[in-house]
Order: structure tokens, then sequence, then C-alpha cells
């Protein structure tokens, strides 16, 4: 059988009107048939392990003779494509990987794990050797700013790319040789979290990040049998003096939680501290011990700690039993609508309405950040119970004495050169831009590229996102534009921030406290008041900073910054007035005072 490579070229298919000529971003595949002589066709077999073979097409692709599952002979017309033919596990969950190299690969390549649902990805550095490549994955113990932690939970592709070059002529997934099949699926378990190498569309390299949950922990049956069953056995049980803290659903070691628990710990307090951990992917102190959020352990946790201490709703199915204190924090000042308020524009859906009332019940006390937020709380969270004004607890580190020495640690920690201006950027998650109701999307009106363009020589850009948010910026914007998301604790990046740049985040009124300028990006206004959520407050009116549109605009303002300050000092004075009256470093004394009593 001969095959005219320029007559497969000339046939490739139109795509989006484009030209012919122009080279399809996705791999081509052709099946070819015999065509017998009465009549009718037959596909043409080979054996089902067959070794890819390539051959250069025009445009800088590649013509691949392969095997299709069923063991039948079928042509791929795409860009080079790298093919994995080693594989192996660490004891450790580092995965090592070999293969080869197509010969249109650029000198410098990374490997590059990119999550199947949301945008997060992860580079990992390659060596080459001769036309292959080689890398290491440490997906048992990944650096992050929040200590070393595995894979998050999750389905994840393998690439191969030029070193810090999304989108570039190589950004191909990594596949798998037949002579690897056989030994697929390979896995191996790292502290309980089971991470396992497969195949996906055949033959394309995948990565499965299992959840952080003993065996017998996992499944909706074993979920269902420990909610009714194993938590209504440790409800029958004596309560235990520990404190049970959950700062955004086990997502972090920080907020006010954290602020309780060293308040704690600093008095000596007599008790267990457990902190609740999702998915392995929060690394907690030496003074706390951590429990799986979905395990049995944290499961009678829950029903038998006598304290709780959480900035988020507690399960549905979670009951306050005699004795127990649920001390519950929140994680704010509401200057956006949030829970029942939120009736009659676009987030009033169930996700936010139904549980408040059933679920603000099981509280002994809601903590209040300001007077303004008082009857904001109540009425949005359906709480009729005990509520004081005790202030945030996480904006203690605003006033410690060792506030300067930590904003350089955190500085240190992140590579900040002593000459750059830091800029934090917070924006809040739209409801209207989610995966779903615990995953939404990366809201970035910003023009990475022009502010780097503008900015760079003089600043550094930290974006710091929602809890809730799942996606990440790529890490081939730094080292302008630093993803600080995973780091465990917002109140420290606000130490370490020379301005703070949000759109509608209650990190505002705890960055009130600092004095130093905010500014506010907000090109969706008129649609977040009037649609989508709306606010607490008069906004427009009180925010105390200027509100921007663009990229440009900010780029403006950040080289202004005495002038703004000047011209709204009025505005920022009555905000710290309105927001920060009971923030003097002592909210978490006034916490613990509360559970001592």
């Amino acid at each position: 059988m001969r095959i005219r490579l320029d007559a497969l070229a000339a046939a490739r298919p139109v795509r989006d009107g484009a030209p012919a000529a122009i080279a399809p971003v996705h791999t081509e595949s052709w099946s070819p048939e015999l065509v017998l002589a009465g009549g009718g066709t037959e596909a043409i077999a080979c054996e089902a392990g067959l070794e890819p073979v390539a051959y250069p097409l025009s445009h800088g692709r590649e013509l691949v003779v392969a095997a299709t599952a069923a063991g039948n002979v079928v042509l791929h017309d795409r860009t080079p494509q790298p093919y994995l033919d080693r594989v192996l596990w660490r004891p450790d969950g580092a995965l090592l990987v070999a293969g080869g190299l197509p010969d249109a690969a650029p000198h410098a390549t990374e490997l590059v794990l990119k999550h199947a649902t949301h945008a997060t990805e992860l580079a990992f550095a390659t060596t080459h050797d001769e036309g292959r490549f080689h890398g290491t994955l440490p997906l048992g113990a990944l650096p992050s700013l929040a200590g070393p932690v595995p894979l998050r939970e999750g389905r994840w592709s393998l690439h191969l790319r030029e070193r810090g070059t999304p989108g570039s002529p190589l950004d191909a997934p990594v596949r798998i040789s037949p002579a690897v099949w056989e030994g697929l699926p390979a896995g191996c378990t790292v502290g309980g979290k089971p991470l396992t190498l497969d195949r996906q569309l055949h033959d394309e390299a995948l990565v499965i990040a299992g959840p952080a949950l003993p065996v017998t922990d996992r499944g909706p049956y074993r979920r269902r049998v420990l909610r009714e069953q194993h938590y209504a056995l440790h409800r029958s049980r004596p309560l235990r003096d520990t404190v049970l803290y959950s700062s955004f659903g086990g997502r972090a070691y920080g907020d006010s939680p954290r602020a309780v628990h060293e308040e704690l710990v600093r008095r000596g307090a007599e008790v267990e501290h457990l902190w609740a951990v999702r998915d392995a992917q929060t690394a907690v102190p030496k003074t706390a011990r951590a429990v799986v959020v979905g395990s049995a352990e944290w499961h009678g946790a829950l029903a038998h700690s006598r304290w709780v201490v959480t900035n988020t709703h507690l399960p549905r199915w979670f009951t306050r039993r005699g004795g127990q204190r649920i001390i519950q924090t929140w994680h704010g000042t509401p200057l956006k609508r949030i829970g029942a308020d939120l009736a009659g524009t676009l987030c009033a859906g169930l996700a936010h309405l139904a549980p408040r009332p059933r679920v603000s019940r099981q509280w002994s006390v809601l903590l209040s950040p300001n007077a303004h937020s008082t009857p904001v709380l109540r009425s949005a969270l359906a709480y009729s119970g005990r509520l004081l004004e005790t202030g945030l607890p996480r904006t203690d580190a605003l006033f410690a004495a060792d506030r300067d020495l930590r904003a350089a640690a955190v500085r240190e920690r992140l590579g900040i050169a002593p000459d750059r201006k830091v800029v934090l950027y917070a924006p809040t998650p739209r409801d209207d831009l989610a995966y779903d109701a615990g995953h939404h999307r990366l809201h970035l009106p910003l023009d990475l590229e022009l502010a780097r363009q503008e900015l760079a020589d003089s600043h550094v850009l930290l974006v710091r996102s929602h809890p809730l948010v799942a996606d990440r910026l790529p890490a081939h914007h730094a080292p302008f534009a630093v993803d600080v998301s995973c780091y465990p604790d917002a109140t420290e990046l606000l130490l370490a921030a020379d301005v703070l740049v949000t759109d509608y985040s209650s990190l505002a009124a705890d960055f009130a406290n600092t004095g130093r300028p905010m500014l506010f990006l907000t090109p969706d206004l008129p649609h977040y008041r009037d649609a989508l959520r709306g606010f607490t407050l008069d906004f427009e009116a009180r925010v105390p900073g200027p509100l921007l549109t663009s990229t440009g605009e900010l780029i403006d303002a950040l080289g202004d910054l005495e002038a703004i300050a000047a011209a709204g000092s009025d505005a920022y004075a009555d905000f710290r007035e309105t927001f920060c009256h009971r923030d003097d470093g002592g909210a978490a004394g006034r916490v613990a005072d509360l559970m001592e009593r």
C-alpha cells in the first residue's frame, strides 16, 4: 500500500473557515481501508502493539502510522508529539518518566500537568539526552506556598511544551508507547493518597489523583454510613476537650480560626487541637493534628469535640449537642450581599438560600467584625442566636508587635526584591462564572501582559483568588505576576503589600487597618451591583479608593498613589471608622476568653 503524503496534506479538512494550508491545532486521523473488487471496503489489520512510526509532512507536521484499539491501521496527521516509554513510581510518590522527543522539539522543554476541568497547570523541568527527555514529577509532595502537598484530586493530562511558553508550536500531549501499556495502570499510594498513571483516548498519558481518604471511607455508600451511623455513634459518647478548627471547609490553615488557635496555644490551653484539611492540601503546624475532611476521624471529631471554630458553614447534617460550643467567626465584612439577602438577584438559588436557617441554628455564637455587619449577618445568615461584635480575629496580625518582621519574611519567602513595590490583587469570585457550587473560575479582567510591560521594572503583582476559585494563574507570568492563592493566610499577604487592588472583596475592610492605598478594578460594576449580587452599602460613594475600569487606568493610578491618597483621605477615614472600629489586635483574645468560660 502506498500513500502520497502531499495528497494527504492537501486533503486536510478546512477548520472554522481557515484555508487548508493552515494546519489545524489538533490531530487529524485517517482510517485507511482496502476497496474490494466486488464492492465494499475492509479495514487493514495490524498488530495491536504496533510501535508508532512517524514521517515528516509540510507545515511542521508529521504523519504517524499506528494501531487502533481494535488492531487496525490508523494514520494521524498532527504536530510532532513525544512518546513516553519509561515510567517508574518511587515510594515517595515521585513519578519518573522518560521518552522520545520529536525532531521539532526545542532545546528547552517542560512537562506540564493540566487539570481536566479547571484552568490549573503544574510545570516540571526536563533534561534532554540524544533525542530523549527525562523528568521527575514529585506528585506525592509538590512544593507549594502551603508547604509540600500531594497532587490535588482530579484527572490531569500530561503535556510537553517549550519551557515557559504556553501555546508554543510544541504544546502537545505526551503519548504512551505500546511497550508500556501492559504495565498500566501503574500507581502508588502516599499518605493515603492514591496516584495513578494511565492512558486516555487510546494512548495519551493521564495522571489520576484520588481522594486523600482511607479506602474504607470512600464512595457514596460509605459516606452515608459515616453520616448516619458513625457520626451518630460518636454523638452518644462523652464530649472531649478538643477544639476542631475549619477554615474555608479545610482549604487552608489561616483566617480567624488560625488566630484563635494560636491564641489558645499561647495561653497553654489544655485541649487537643484538630485541624480539618481537605484532600491533604493544607499543611498544619505541630501544635495541631490534621484530620481529613470526609474521613471517619473527621466525622467523629465533629461529634465529640467540645468546641468547633469555623469560618464557614458546617455540613447540613451536623447537629450541635448539649455542652458543645460552635464558634462561627465568619470570613470577613460583608460588603457585598450574601445568603438570604440575595433574594431577587441572579444568585438567589437553593445553594445560597435553602441551608441558612437550618445550619445557623447550630451555632453557639456568631462573631461580627463591626457594627455595620451585625444586622447584615443576622439577616443574611438567618441567625437569631447570640452575636458578639468582637472584631475579626484574623486582623490581629495587622497590629502585632512583629508585623514588620512577618511582612519581611513573607517577601523573602516569595522571593521579592526589597526595591520592588508589592501590589496584592485580590478579585472576588463571580457566581455566574463557576464550574459548580464549590469551584469557581478565576475572574481576571487585568491585562497581565500590558501590566508587565509597564510595571515589571518596579512592581511585583501577587494574585490572590478566593478559596472557592479552582483556577490558577500559569507560572510563566512569574516573576512579575505570581499566583499566591495557595498561600495559607491572606492576612500575612496584606502585611507584605504596599497597595491592595480588589473589586468587591471583604479584604478591603481588613487592609484599611494598614492605612495603605487601595484601588478598585471594577469594569463590571453595573452588572455586579444591579443583577449579580449588589452591596450592603453605597459602594460607589463609600469605597476608600478610585473605581477603575481598565488596566491602563490601574497602571496610571499605581504611578500616582500619593495624589490618590490625598484626594481620598476623607473617604478612607470614614471607611476605617465604619468597618475597623473593633479591630485592635485583641479579637482572638476575646474569643479565647469566651471559650474558657
